[in-house]
């Protein structure tokens, strides 16, 4: 009796086990060349946008005419405030980067050859990929060696 009981837990132990190891979905992973937020973005004229977003949700939601016709005010009235910032993102990035060059011209004016030669190092290391990472791992470890720092000084 002792051995059929065991057994059968036996069994149902590594029935369990081979269970558990199946893969429940068929989704692709995700890679750096598949961004899932890209894909389902609508490129376009706000009016484009805005049709082409009621009709998905026409599909699903199944609307009147009148209810068709305020959603699409709705959209479009989203899609004009979203063109708006993208515009404004899109000067602000454009500034941003000015001032920046600006800045290294004038870094440029105060520094030694040698020093130049250094900075420029610097930065084409940067654009090597030599900080490799990601953000998080970058910031963990960032704050990994401010503790070890401040314990260091705590101690002197």
């Amino acid at each position: 009796m002792k051995k059929t009981l065991s057994l059968a837990v036996l069994f149902a132990g590594i029935s369990l086990a081979t269970f558990a190891q199946e893969e429940k979905g068929t989704r692709r992973p995700i890679t750096k060349d598949r961004k899932p937020r890209m894909e389902k973005r609508i490129h376009g004229t706000p009016e484009e946008v805005a049709k082409l977003k009621t009709v998905r949700l026409d599909k699903h939601l199944k609307f009147t005419d009148a209810q068709r016709a305020e959603v699409y005010a709705v959209q479009l009235a989203q899609a004009k405030q979203a063109a708006v910032h993208r515009e404004e993102m899109k000067n602000l990035h454009d500034r941003k980067r000015g001032d920046m060059k600006d800045s290294r011209a004038k870094m440029n004016e105060i520094l030694t050859a040698e020093q130049k030669e250094l900075l420029e190092r610097s930065y084409a290391q940067r654009h090597q990929g030599n900080f490799k990472g990601t953000k998080r791992e970058f910031k963990k470890r960032g704050m990994i060696e401010k503790k070890m720092t401040g314990a260091e000084n705590t101690e002197g």
